[in-house]
Parts: C-alpha cells; structure tokens; sequence
C-alpha cells in the first residue's frame, strides 16, 4: 500500500486523498466504523478498480470501478492521517482564534485609553468633601462620574470625536481610573443642589438649558452662566426648570392662590424667603385643612418657585434611608398627604431640617458605612394636625387652609395657567426680598428670639420687601407656635398636669409622686388611656411636654434635693412665655417703630419665671397620700399683667372639651371638678 502523500479532505460520504494511479487528489476514501474500506477514483477520466487494486494489499474490485480493501493495516493508517488532519486544523483554528483575541483586546485596550484622554480633556475631575467623585461639563454644571448622567456624558464625549459609541465594558474599565484621577489629582469642592453660598452671595440655578444662575447679593440680582461662578451646582435627575424671574411681580397673585387667611399667607411667604436664604436650619411649613381645600395644590406650587421637580409631591417615607436619598436628590423636601408621623419620621424631619447627618452600612459591605448629610427646607400637608411631637412643633409654621367655596373653584389647568403667568413675577420679587435681608441683616440685632433664630432674624431683615411688617410677621409666628402648643395639649394627660398646676400653683416631688398626685386629684384607680404608666414613663413625657407647658405658664423643672440627691419634678405656674418674639430694631431695642408681637401679652412690670418662683411661698412637697393639702396659693404671689392671659384663651377655647365639665359646687370653694359626680361610667379624658 502506498502512503497518501497529501492530507485528506472532508467530502460527503468520504475522505478524498491522492489515487496511486492517477496521481491526483481524486481518491474518494470510505471508512466506516464496521466492516472493509472503499475506494473509487473521481477523477473526470477515473481509474479502474482492477487498476487502483494492484496498489493495495488485500484489495478486491466490485465493479468497474469501487475497489474493497479488508486490510487492518490500511485501515490504521487512515485512521492516523485523520487524526493528524483534525490535530492541525484545530491548531490552526486555535492559531486564529488567539490572533484576533489579540487584536480584539488591543483594540478594546486602546478604546480604554482614548475614552480616559477624552474625558481628561473635556471634563474637570474632582471629589466632593464626603469623597463622591464628580465630573465638571464646560457649562459648569457636575455630574456624579459614576451615576447614569456620569457615563452618558462620558459615551458623548467618544461618539464626538469617533463617530460612533463606546461599549459598556470600555466605559467601566475606564471609571477607576477617572476616579483615582478626580479623587487623588483633583481638587475638592462641595456640589449644591439648587441653592448655594459663596460669602456675602447666594446663588440659585434655574436649571435651565442655558445653564444659568441668579446671584443675588445686596446691591439686587442679576442671571450668570454656572461656568462662570465660584460655586459647584449639580443636577440629580428629575430637576426641572425655574421660570425666568422678572421684575415686577406682584405678591397679591400668590395670596390669590393660597386657600388661606392673613397669617396663613404670612407663614408661606416667609417660609419662600427662608429657603433662599441658605440657612443653617429651616423651618417645615405644615398646611393642614379639609379635603377640597387645595393642600396639594399649594405644596405643589409652593415647591415649583423654589425646586421644580418631576413627580414634586411624594409620600411619606418608610425608613430613613429613603428620606436621606430623597433630600440627597432634591432641595425641596416635600411630603404629601400625612396623616400621622411616627416618632422616628418626626425625629428624622427634625434633623433634616437643622442639618444633622444620616449613617447607614453600604450594601453588600460588613463594616463600610454611608453618610448623608443634608439640610433641606420641608413642606407636608395632610387634614389632620399630624405634627404630635414638641421638637417637631417648634420647627413649624402652621398653615390652616379653609374649605374652598364653590364659587372660587377653579380647574387645575386655569390655576396652572395663572401660576405659570405669575410665577416670573413672585420669583423676580423672591429674589429682590433676598437681596433686602442680605443688605439689613447686620442692622437687626436681636433681642428675644425664638427657636428657629436665624429664620426669623432673615425674615425680618427682608420685611421691608415683603408684603407685612416685622411686627405682622412676628405676631403669626407667635400665633402659629401657640396654636401648635394648644394641638399638643389636646391629649388627656397634658390637659391633666394643666389643670393639676393649675390647681395647686407650686408642686414638687418625684415623678411617682406625680403620678399618684394626679390619680388622687382625678379620682382614678389606675392611669387611664393616654397616661403614663410607670414613673420612668412619667419623665419621658415631662420632658416632651416642658416647652409646651412653659408657653401656656407652666413650668416644669427637675431638680435634686437633700443629701440623697433624689431626684424631683418641680411645677410651678409662671407668666406665659408666648410673647416672647419681640420685633427687632437697628439698635437691638423694642422701640416705637417695630413694635412689639403681642404688647397686650407682654409683662408689664412683672418678673420672669425665676423671679415669679423665688416670691413664691414655700413649695408644698407631696409627702402623703393626702392630696388635698396641696392648695392652690391665693396669698403673697407675685404675678405679671396678663400672665394667664393664654392659659383662660386656652379653656375657652381648645381646652373647652375639660373645662366646660368642670363644676363648681356652691360652698366647696377649691373649683374642682368631680369627674364621676355626673356619670360613673364615664371617664373624663
């Protein structure tokens, strides 16, 4: 048998090799798994089998022209040339296959490297003080170089020079090094969303296309390209643009669209002008009212001359995560449709709106942490009054809104259309009121000043640009945090302690004591629904009650006495403390220009809660189960003008439910109520 000089080649049916006779590729082989090989030339003039026999040992012809070999020998040597003709193509396939992996990852590799020099080129790299990486677009405005805008930027900046777009796994092999770059070489700078402050000068993005800011300082304002300001402004998804403000604007249009009374309209204005202000903290504005009174309407457009936003009105949020996301993305913080708050979404606004920061573990991390801080002006609404926690109340202005009549509904596209028409006007008239309390801040110095200190202090030094005087605004103020004071009282065991201190003037004793003071007094056996139930419980709600009892003319104090240093509650009736807003002069003095908030209120000539104490007679301790010993004092107080001015306003009015069941009896002479004499059944809160 001769060798096959050339490798054979796949055919249906067979294997071509070179005939022996011919010489030529022509030799179609047959071999299948069982049984003898087959042979046959194909050539155009083929070899006949008695011909290709005579070149191969034990081979038979079975027709002119199909030669049977039965040969094991030939059967293993065209097993062989098989073997090493599938080795070298898949060598040559694998050959192939590496080269253009080669050439493949070398293109991708230079992909890699001209997407970081394109990106050097057109962006700035730098990092946030928190450490989020950012990338500065030439119209000034950053993006994080992570996030979706990040990369989309990113593939625009390929597709501008190439024609065509970067892959994915480019633009993710590119970010760490545009990271390292922006985190190591880069400089650091805070990125503001919306509103920012650089010295003397605030500065609102109207995020717009045109990438445009309005600057205000004291000399007015003007509109400046972002690219061109000290301050770096970002852009989360879903901001939407301002109106172009406008000189000229008139504030009766926005008093036209706000449901609500004098005070009310007050509130909302002043609460405009905080958010701009950049403060250290801001107060939450809380519109409440009845279905139908247009609450979302006004959060919404309240919101839309401040921080426009897609989707502007959100739920509550379910863990403090998402609240921290949310006011990581917006500047606006607003919350539609309350009905109640728990305790750690109202703790959660409360350090929101003062600033304080949020700490939770990264995902997919054992030990990485991830901080948000923030301080964000917030709007809610909802129909009942949800705001039920004290620190809470003395960060809110109150909006009431009435019922809206039939005659003055209009549909929401009118009332789009007339805000759309006023909204240049009331923002160009934002600005100018900025503009005023960044000139007069200095001139104001205050006196008194109330919980949210730098918010009240920037009111008043823009009041000459708003439409109400200082002593207007104050006197809403005022109203707003006694009306909160009053909705917090309205529970069973603050009404209790009121008519408690009421009753005996001056009390001290522990906070078991207390307890069983109150029980006695009101006839239970047990602490109703509503109260306290233990003595540590009773702190608890002292503590969360004492800046609301001290507006009202309450004081409550914890003290030590004797050599045990037991600790002990105090309570002691003082002047009320809800005048304390006084407007303020130039010369930090209560004249006769800026009057007073409520003068009819104010002590005249009376002494302030320590001295009121110190005249007191001495204190009456609870030491013995018999209440009645703890007598209100008629003698020898020293008492202020009108120091309970507020407290009989509060019977009269949002305490009415108490004291119109409370009795007299003829000849009892201690104007305690029986609060079973009526009904035994029946308990009294």
């Amino acid at each position: 048998m001769e060798n096959n000089g050339f490798p054979p080649v796949d055919v249906p049916g067979g294997r071509l090799s070179r005939c022996p006779a011919c010489e030529r590729q022509t030799l179609l082989v047959h071999a299948p798994a069982l049984g003898p090989v087959r042979l046959r030339c194909i050539a155009e003039r083929p070899c006949t089998a008695k011909v290709l026999a005579g070149h191969f040992v034990g081979a038979r012809a079975l027709d002119e022209h199909i030669v049977e070999v039965a040969d094991a020998a030939f059967r293993q040597a065209l097993l062989g040339q098989a073997v090493e003709a599938e080795r070298a193509r898949l060598e040559e396939a694998a050959r192939a296959e590496t080269e253009t992996g080669k050439e493949k990852k070398q293109e991708r590799r230079s992909a890699i490297d001209r997407l970081i020099e394109y990106a050097r080129a057109d962006f700035e790299l730098f990092h946030a003080p928190e450490g989020t990486t950012y990338l500065r677009a030439s119209d000034g405005l950053c993006y994080r170089l992570t996030s979706a805008q990040g990369r989309s930027l990113l593939a625009r900046a390929f597709y501008a020079r190439e024609g065509k777009g970067a892959s994915s796994s480019a633009i993710s092999e590119a970010l760490p090094t545009l990271e390292a770059v922006a985190r190591f070489d880069g400089p650091c700078h805070p990125v503001s969303v919306r509103v920012a402050r650089e010295g003397d000068r605030i500065y609102l993005d109207l995020g717009d296309e045109t990438a445009r800011a309005a600057e205000i300082d004291a000399e007015g304002w003007r509109l400046r390209p972002i690219a061109e300001l000290p301050v770096r402004f970002g852009r989360p998804p879903g901001t939407r643009p301002l109106p172009e403000p406008v000189r000229g604007g008139d504030w009766n249009v926005l008093r036209e669209l706000l449901n609500t009374d004098r005070a009310g309209f007050i509130l909302a204005t002043a609460w405009l002008v905080g958010t701009l202000a950049v403060l250290p903290a801001y107060p939450v504005l809380v519109l409440t009212g009845p279905q139908g009174s247009g609450k979302s309407t006004a959060c919404r457009l309240l919101a839309s001359l401040i921080d426009p936003r897609q989707a502007p009105l959100n739920a509550a949020p379910r863990e403090l995560r998402d609240l921290a996301i949310y006011a990581q993305n917006a500047y606006v913080v607003v919350l539609d449709n309350v009905s109640s708050l728990p305790v750690w979404l109202s703790d959660g606004l409360c350090r929101l709106a003062t600033g304080s920061g949020f700490r939770t573990r990264r995902l997919y991390t054992d030990s990485d942490e991830v901080v948000f801080e923030a301080v964000r002006p917030i709007v809610a609404n909802g129909i009942p009054d949800f705001v039920r926690q004290a620190d809470l109340a003395d960060r809110t202005l109150p909006v009431r809104l009435a019922l809206m009549p039939p005659e003055r509904r209009r549909t929401a596209e009118e009332v789009e259309a007339a805000f759309r028409e006023a909204a240049h006007g009331l923002l160009g008239l934002l600005l100018d009121a900025v503009s005023t309390g960044l000139r007069r801040k200095a001139e104001v110095q205050p006196a008194s000043l109330p919980r949210m200190a730098d918010f009240a202090t920037f009111v008043l030094a823009a009041a000459p640009a708003l439409p109400f005087t200082e002593a207007e605004f104050l006197e809403a103020y005022g109203a707003g945090q006694a009306e909160l004071a009053a909705s917090l009282l309205e529970d069973s065991f603050a009404e209790a302690l009121l008519a408690f201190a009421e009753a005996v003037g001056c009390w001290e004793g522990t906070a078991s004591d207390l307890l069983e003071a109150m029980l006695q007094r009101f006839q239970h056996e047990k602490a109703p629904r509503g109260w306290p139930k233990t003595a540590q419980s009773v702190g608890s709600t002292l503590a969360r009650l004492e800046p609301v009892m001290l507006q009202v003319g309450v004081k409550l104090e914890r003290v030590r006495a004797g050599k045990a240093r037991t600790r002990l509650i105090r309570i002691q009736k003082v002047a009320n403390q809800t005048s304390a807003l006084s407007a303020l002069s130039a010369n930090g003095k209560n004249g006769s220009k800026q009057q007073n908030l409520a003068d009819s209120a104010a002590p005249a000539g009376g002494q302030v809660a320590d001295d009121l104490f110190n005249s007191c007679p001495p204190v009456v301790r609870h030491r013995s189960p018999e209440i009645g010993q703890n007598r209100p004092f008629s003698k020898g107080r020293t008492t202020a003008d009108e120091a309970d001015n507020l407290f009989e306003i509060f019977w009269d009015g949002a305490g009415a439910g108490v004291a119109d069941r409370m009795e007299t009896k003829e000849g009892d002479g201690d104007g305690w109520w029986d609060p079973f004499e009526d009904d035994e059944d029946e308990a009294p809160f």
